[in-house]
């Protein structure tokens, strides 16, 4: 009698975690194509200072779209944007402070160059922000024991 409980069980946790993995593949094919759209924690290095910004990036085919704030600079728009072989450039556009000309690659999980803006050049990088895990993918693993 207990096998003929469990079977049925067994049966529905195996193809509940084929429909989840199934589902989920087109969104790990996203990321992976898609390396620059997210939001990024930025830091510029200006004479041995760093200073904090964000940037909120989307990538459309070759063209990036976004914005950015900083303390120093306010929100800002990106213009200009271009992606091609690893590398990308892009205008940074404020109300109260002189655009940022920004260059720069994707290096590992991060991404760095340099920018130019108020008469100098300088170098920048940023880090990803995580994505937070749906709860129920903790559950469902834990659950079967992985």
């Amino acid at each position: 009698m207990r096998m003929k409980i469990a079977m049925p069980l067994v049966v529905c946790l195996l193809l509940a975690g084929m429909i989840s993995a199934v589902s989920t593949a087109p969104l790990h094919e996203k990321v992976d194509s898609d390396p620059l759209s997210g939001e990024w924690d930025v830091s510029f290095y200006v004479q041995g200072k760093t200073y904090p910004a964000k940037f909120k990036l989307e990538l459309d085919g070759n063209k990036i779209t976004g914005t950015a704030y900083s303390e120093h600079t306010g929100a800002g728009k990106l213009r200009d944007g271009s992606w091609a072989e690893n590398k990308f450039s892009f205008t940074l556009d404020f109300a109260k402070h002189e655009s940022i000309a920004i260059t720069g690659h994707l290096e590992g999980d991060k991404l760095v160059g340099e920018f130019t803006t108020e008469g100098f050049t300088a170098k920048w990088d940023a880090k990803k922000k995580a994505i937070a895990k749906p709860a129920g993918a903790t559950v469902v693993s834990d659950t079967l024991g992985y």
